[in-house]
């Protein structure tokens, strides 16, 4: 066993005297909290220390001229700010050249390094020549907007405690906008200017603790940096280092904090590309000897989001600012199944450019919350209200108001609280989505709307049905005339036929107790058919272990469209089975599957003609009993398939007994 040792130490293997491997291997003993030091009390608030902008470069042409001049511009508005650059030997000559040019006109301090010295030595560099004031950690594919650094400051001047200081961003991981710990989309740098001053008023004098700042565009207070110093040279190649900093920073007794006031673009990751994955597992193992409570308290700190409510703020500032002549067409969801189908209306609309927005409504404890998010990963993501009060059914009235929205479509009504879609329908006009069958007395050719619906059937201004499915179940079963959108088919993607045993996928969207006992029904009759016949459950049940213990049973999991033609091959899935319980009229996995061309089992609204029927499809009769539609699907299913001579299918029983005298 190597020494115990809080800093990184040097393994080397020698044979024969010759060394044949050295390793850099990370600390394995966490840093005694009783030695930190002590924090000192910060300056008087009256004085204004300078600011020192830390850019470390090394490639990349484009973005490092664009880093510095946004930067440049933001230094002017922000009284005793100054830029250090340090050319970390970079080997693009456009880049030295452009770098010289900045120095002799004094724009910036240039420190140029005659070896590189990786992210860490040329920021450890900068700091060591850096003896006064704040300063700021920027990397060279940012862009910051014009009163970024100086609303950053003047926010962490007036927070207590605080050691270092991260804006929002596109992409910032904890402090990531609109969607959190993702890398999304780099806003143009006049958008970027508009987030930063909408930032600026949604979340005045605001500042969230955070688990560790985030490299990007790390505020570091002068307070902080003499008590941790620099950062660690335990980490390779740019990864990391920074949340070692802050760790280290909060054992010596401050806060990391998020300033939601202030917004960095940040385009990500184009130091090393396609090593990032790599470079951060290896350096996370580090952390993990370091800071063993640090898994946990991300998991803590992404569990609760304490970052919502500040995305959210800003995100109603973005849609009361669109300046765009039409509102959104919104459109509203109750369930998992139905989102997917909002979002493919979206696509829809989309194609139409049309700008589309989604309210699924959900329950969460004693709230009934209403969360609007836009399916193209654009903002907002983050509004939630609670419809269970008035107050907050009126603010949600004033949001939709507020929107303009062009037009209101209604899916899933039975899933919507009763309060909030009776005052919905009086306020704007609205169009039904047929997604399932909750509008029929039941769910069989002819039974009409059910009564709880006729109402509001009547006053919507017109039905809607994504795919031939719902518009036929909406004209057999509704006696409904519906508009059908225009919709790309989707591609075909066929497979060769399989030799082997009939292998069923069974699709599980709901995830209900009627999927899982027609997947357990199955599994028997099959078993006691004793026939050659393997089930794949295409998604997830009540119980995937239990089903999982049958000898004839595989279960998925949760898939998405993109997985259909692996999971068709890998499983070698030779038959369909796509209607178990509550139909999905318009889901993309439907279309998906039934692009594979396989012969499959559904519903059967209305009789489709001859040339287009297939022998090789398994019609059901609308409302077919569970045990008749399990009998149906298994004779469908081994009906080319030999059985056990003792075991006889029901079909081949009805035969046989129709014979006898």
């Amino acid at each position: 066993m190597r020494p115990a040792s809080a800093a990184s130490q040097r393994l080397e293997i020698a044979q024969a005297g010759r060394v044949i491997a050295s390793i850099q291997l990370p600390a394995n003993r966490a840093p005694d909290r009783r030695d930190a030091p002590q924090r000192p009390p910060r300056a008087g608030s009256a004085e204004t220390p300078p600011l020192t902008i830390i850019i470390p470069v090394y490639r990349d042409l484009a973005a490092t001229r664009a880093c510095i001049e946004s930067a440049l511009t933001a230094v002017a508005c922000t009284p005793g700010a100054t830029i250090v650059v340090v050319d970390d030997a970079s080997p693009e000559p456009d880049i030295k050249r452009l770098l010289g040019e900045l120095a002799s006109e004094q724009r910036i301090r240039l420190l140029t390094n005659a070896h590189n010295l990786g992210f860490v030595g040329a920021v450890n560099r900068a700091l060591g020549e850096t003896d006064t004031g704040d300063v700021v950690l920027l990397n060279s594919d940012t862009t910051v907007p014009k009163f970024a650094l100086q609303r950053l400051r003047s926010a962490v001047q007036s927070t207590p405690g605080v050691g270092t200081a991260t804006p929002l961003s596109n992409n910032g991981e904890y402090t990531s906008f609109p969607i959190p710990n993702r890398s999304n989309p780099l806003p143009s740098p006049d958008e970027l200017e508009l987030l930063d001053e909408l930032a600026g008023t949604a979340n005045p004098g605001m500042a969230i603790d955070i688990p560790n700042g985030i490299g990007f565009c790390l505020y570091i207070t002068r307070e902080c940096l003499d008590a941790v110093h620099e950062l660690s040279d335990d980490f390779y190649r740019g990864y990391l280092e920074d949340v070692d900093f802050c760790l280290r920073a909060a054992e010596a007794g401050f806060r990391n904090v998020c300033i939601p006031s202030v917004f960095v673009g940040h385009e990500g990751s184009r130091s090393f590309l396609g090593e990032k994955r790599s470079l951060v597992l290896r350096n996370l193992r580090v952390l993990e000897h370091r800071y063993r409570r640090y898994a946990t308290e991300c998991a803590a700190f992404l569990l609760a989001d304490p970052l919502r409510d500040c995305r959210a703020a800003l995100e109603l500032k973005l849609l009361c600012n669109d300046q765009r002549a039409a509102g959104p067409h919104v459109i509203l969801c109750g369930s998992a199944v139905g989102r997917e189908i909002a979002i493919r209306r979206c696509r829809q609309l989309a194609a139409d450019k049309t700008r589309g927005l989604i309210v699924h409504f959900r329950i969460d404890g004693q709230r009934q919350q209403a969360a609007i998010f836009a399916p193209d990963g654009g903002a907002p993501q983050s509004i939630a209200l609670d419809v269970a009060t008035a107050k907050g059914r009126d603010a949600f009235l004033k949001l939709l108001a507020d929107l303009r929205i062009r037009s209101l479509e209604i899916a899933e009504p039975n899933r919507i609280p009763g309060a909030c879609l009776a005052q919905l329908t009086q306020h704007f006009a609205y169009e039904l989505l047929i997604t399932d069958t909750s509008l029929a007395a039941r769910a069989a050719i002819g039974s009409g709307l059910h009564p709880d619906w006729t109402g509001l059937v009547e006053r919507a201004r017109g039905v809607i049905a994504i795919g031939e499915d719902g518009a036929a179940f909406a004209v057999s079963v509704l006696g409904l005339q519906v508009v059908r959108p225009s919709d790309p088919p989707a591609r075909p993607v066929r497979h060769p036929a399989v030799d082997g045993p009939v292998r069923i996928g069974l699709l599980a969207l709901h995830g209900s107790a009627v999927e899982f006992r027609f997947a357990r029904a199955l599994s028997d009759q099959v078993a006691n058919a004793d026939a050659d016949v393997e089930i794949i459950v295409l998604g997830t049940t009540l119980d995937d272990l239990k089903l999982m213990q049958r000898t004839n049973v595989m279960v998925t999991g949760e898939i998405a469209v993109d997985d259909v033609a692996t999971l068709i091959e890998g499983h070698g899935i030779t038959k369909l089975v796509l209607d178990i319980g509550e139909p999905a009229f318009g889901h993309p996995l439907l279309d998906a599957l039934l692009a594979t061309g396989l012969p499959a089992a559904t519903t059967e609204w209305i009789p489709a003609p001859p040339e287009r029927r297939r022998k090789t499809d398994l019609k059901l009769q609308p409302g077919l009993d569970a045990d008749d539609a399990v009998a149906a699907v298994l004779d469908w299913a081994v009906e080319d398939v030999q059985l056990h001579p003792d075991r006889w299918s029901s079909r081949h029983r009805r035969e046989v007994g129709a014979r006898l005298p």
